[in-house]
């Protein structure tokens, strides 16, 4: 078989989807032409209970028109995929590569088989060839060709040609669910970083900001000593900053292979004369990884004591057995207001706070307002909002 410009552009295409899952679209058009097919589809085939096949792309070019969004609802949502013999084919062959189904079911068995009936209301495809690649347990992943009854089964070109691409697939395919699990990972990591309530602030070996969660967001925005610039982190007051570029320029300068990695902490005072700030710096192990252009050196964390992070009463509820009048006071409790004031801003009794308060202790194995309060911080898992 002689490789020709379309099978160079082919193989091109076909690793550039692998960091672009939008250009699957491109590579399919591009399978149609080199192997004289009417349609391609691009799919995944989970096996853990069921065939399902969330479709990534399909492309249709026979002369018959298809009614696409209708075929694809009853053939996914409807069950079709279940009856499909290729599928089931696919399913009960994980480690086969490549897959043409002339050689499992025969033209006369077709013609009485109930799947190619419905299949036949929609499009005139008749075979198919499939290149799958196993990304994961149970998961088969691939493209498949399709021909009309006209256009005949595939012919052995078609076969080498395809053939040929197949290793190429299965090489990029792998490379994109790699990179789109790391993907995931890393939305939930980010996910996580932006509810913890105290800003985090990662720095390169420059000093540059590479992220600020929320919190840290908010903090910049509200004016109130933090700034955050192309040029990194400092701080309004002028002493103040000078100590965290100090801290900032330690952790820079420990080397990487130092064990029992240290941090620095500091207090920032605040113009708006509220309590200072608790900073902490702290350095990164730097990884080995050496394809990345964001590599995070140094973690800056800070806490305001101004911000009153409420813990949810339903999580209390839950955990503790409480009821909503007493998850509501132990909510207070452990904002830090005294028994009375707690009473007075939930607009109860004193007597009945006390009351209360006893049968919180009870159900939470407490004696003391202290030891309570110590439980509720410390045993009560919440995200901050």
């Amino acid at each position: 078989m002689s490789v020709d410009q379309t099978i160079l552009s082919a193989i091109d295409t076909i690793y550039a989807a692998a960091t672009d899952e939008s250009l699957w679209t491109e590579v399919i058009r591009e399978l149609l032409g080199i192997t004289d097919s009417q349609a391609v589809s691009f799919c995944v085939i989970d096996a853990s209970e069921k065939p399902s096949l969330p479709i990534f792309s399909y492309l249709n070019i026979e002369s018959r028109s298809v009614d696409v969004p209708r075929f694809l609802s009853e053939y996914l949502e409807g069950g079709m995929a279940a009856h499909d013999p290729t599928v089931q084919y696919i399913v009960g062959h994980p480690g086969q590569k490549l897959i043409q189904d002339s050689a499992f079911i025969s033209e006369r068995e077709k013609d009485g088989h109930f799947y190619y009936d419905w299949h036949g209301k929609f499009s005139d495809t008749r075979h198919r060839m499939a290149a799958m690649v196993s990304p994961a347990p149970r998961i088969q992943s691939g493209v498949t060709l399709h021909r009309t009854r006209q256009k005949g089964d595939f012919h052995n070109s078609h076969i080498e040609r395809f053939q040929f691409l197949l290793p190429h697939i299965e090489r990029a395919v792998r490379i994109g669910f790699q990179l789109g699990t790391f993907g995931a990972i890393q939305r939930a990591s980010l996910d996580l970083l932006d509810a913890n309530s105290r800003a985090i602030i990662l720095l390169d070996r420059q000093g540059r900001v590479l992220f600020a969660n929320r919190a840290a967001r908010n903090l910049v925005a509200a004016q109130d000593g933090i700034m955050l610039s192309p040029e990194g982190l400092s701080l309004q007051r002028a002493t103040d900053d000078g100590k965290l570029q100090q801290l900032i320029g330690e952790a820079l300068g420990i080397p990487e292979s130092a064990s029992g990695i240290s941090s620095g902490v500091m207090r920032a005072h605040r113009p708006s004369g509220k309590r200072p700030f608790s900073i902490l710096v702290s350095p990164l192990s730097q990884s080995d990884v050496l394809m990345t252009v964001a590599r995070p050196a140094v973690c800056v964390l800070i806490a305001d004591p101004e911000r009153q992070d409420l813990l949810p009463e339903n999580v209390l509820r839950k955990l503790f057995g409480l009821t909503p009048a007493e998850a509501r006071l132990a909510v207070r409790l452990a904002r830090g207001d005294a028994l009375e004031l707690a009473a007075a801003a939930l607009d109860i009794a004193y007597a009945t706070a006390r009351t209360q308060l006893a049968v919180i202790f009870r159900k939470t194995g407490t004696r003391r307002q202290g030891e309570l309060i110590k439980l509720l911080l410390s045993d009560a898992p919440t995200l901050a909002g």
